[in-house]
C-alpha cells in the first residue's frame, strides 16, 4: 500500500472537499463581508488568530468587587440619630416656653396670678371670683402648692395666703390668739376655709383691736392673731386672697369676711373642720410650727 507523501515544508495542505463530495473538489472559503455565516477560523489550522469575545459592560459577574461602591450605613444612622435628638430638644424647649406663659392642660386657662397658672379643674388654682375682685384693694394669687411639710417654710407673701403647710392646722373656731402663731399652722386653716385676721400690735390702737375681736370671737372659720412687722395695722387672709387696711372700722373688713369665709368656690378643702382643741390649748409660736399637738 502506497504511503502518503508529506507536503513540502512551508506549503499549506490543500483543503479537502466536503464530506460526501463526489469529486473531492476544493473547499469553499468564506470571504469577510460576504453574505452568509461569518468566518470562524479554527485555531488549529485556520488563518489568523482567534478573536476573543468582547468584555461585557455594565453590571454583571465580571465587575470587580473592589470597585463596587459601598452604602455608608454608619453615616446614615448617625445623621438620623442627630436629627432626632435635635428635634427632641426643640420640642422640649417649645413645651417649656409655653408652660412658662401659662399654657396648661385641657380645661385650664392661660391666665396667671402671682406667677402660677389658673386651672378651673383644680380647687387650689381657681380663677379669681368677681365678688372678691370688686372689693377695692383685694389681691389674688394662685397658690397651687399644698403639701404637708414639717418645719419652717419660706412663703411668697407676708402674711402668707396659701402654699405648703404643716399637717397640724391652727384652731379657727372664732379663736383669738394673744401671741403670734406659726404661719405654717395658720395656712392649713386657710385651706379649710378660714379667714385669718392679723394685726400689727405696734400700730393698731387698743380700740381697734377691741373692734376686730367683735368680728372674730366665737365665729366659726375665723381666727385673730398679731403678726410681727406687719406693713399695715390690719390684714385679712383667705386662701389666695389678701386685704390690707389701716382701720378696724373700714367697711371692707366685713365685705371680705362675708365674701370669702368658707366660700365653696375659694375653699380648697371644703367640708374640713376648723376645730383643733389641742392647738387652741397649746398654740405654736411664730417661726416655730407644730407638726402635732404639743407635749
Amino acid at each position: 500500500m502506497a504511503q502518503r507523501k508529506s507536503p513540502a515544508s512551508g506549503k499549506p495542505t490543500a483543503a479537502r472537499g466536503p464530506v460526501g463530495s463526489a469529486n473531492g473538489g476544493s473547499a469553499r472559503k468564506s470571504t469577510p463581508g460576504a453574505t452568509g455565516a461569518p468566518d470562524r477560523t479554527s485555531p488549529r489550522g485556520g488563518k489568523g488568530p482567534a478573536t476573543r469575545p468582547p468584555a461585557r459592560k455594565g453590571k454583571g459577574k465580571g465587575k470587580s468587587i473592589v470597585n463596587q461602591k459601598q452604602t455608608p450605613w454608619g453615616l446614615i444612622i448617625t445623621t438620623i440619630a442627630v436629627v432626632a435628638f435635635a428635634a427632641a430638644v426643640v420640642v422640649v424647649v417649645v413645651a417649656t416656653h409655653k408652660s412658662g406663659k401659662g399654657s396648661t392642660t385641657a380645661g385650664a386657662t392661660s391666665t396667671t396670678k402671682g406667677g402660677q397658672t389658673v386651672d378651673k379643674n383644680d380647687p387650689y388654682r381657681q380663677p379669681e371670683i368677681a365678688a372678691a375682685a370688686a372689693i377695692k384693694g383685694v389681691t389674688y394669687r394662685v397658690e397651687g402648692q399644698h403639701n404637708h411639710v414639717a418645719g419652717h417654710i419660706t412663703y411668697d407673701a407676708s402674711p402668707p395666703v396659701g402654699g405648703n403647710h404643716s399637717a397640724y392646722w391652727a384652731d379657727c373656731t372664732g379663736t383669738v390668739y394673744s401671741q403670734p402663731i406659726a404661719s405654717e399652722n395658720a395656712v392649713h386653716m386657710l385651706e379649710h376655709g378660714a379667714i385669718w385676721v392679723t394685726y400689727n400690735a405696734k400700730t393698731l390702737p387698743a380700740s381697734g383691736l377691741a373692734e376686730l375681736k367683735t368680728y372674730v370671737a366665737g365665729v366659726d372659720r375665723l381666727a385673730l392673731s398679731p403678726y410681727p412687722n406687719l406693713k399695715a395695722p390690719i390684714s385679712l387672709q383667705s386662701w389666695g386672697y389678701q386685704l390690707f387696711v389701716n382701720s378696724a372700722s373700714d367697711p371692707r373688713i366685713a365685705q371680705f369676711i362675708a365674701t370669702l369665709k368658707y366660700n365653696q368656690k375659694t375653699t380648697p378643702e371644703y367640708g374640713a373642720s376648723c376645730s383643733q382643741p389641742t392647738f387652741k390649748q397649746h398654740p405654736s409660736t411664730f417661726g416655730n410650727p407644730l407638726a402635732a399637738p404639743a407635749q
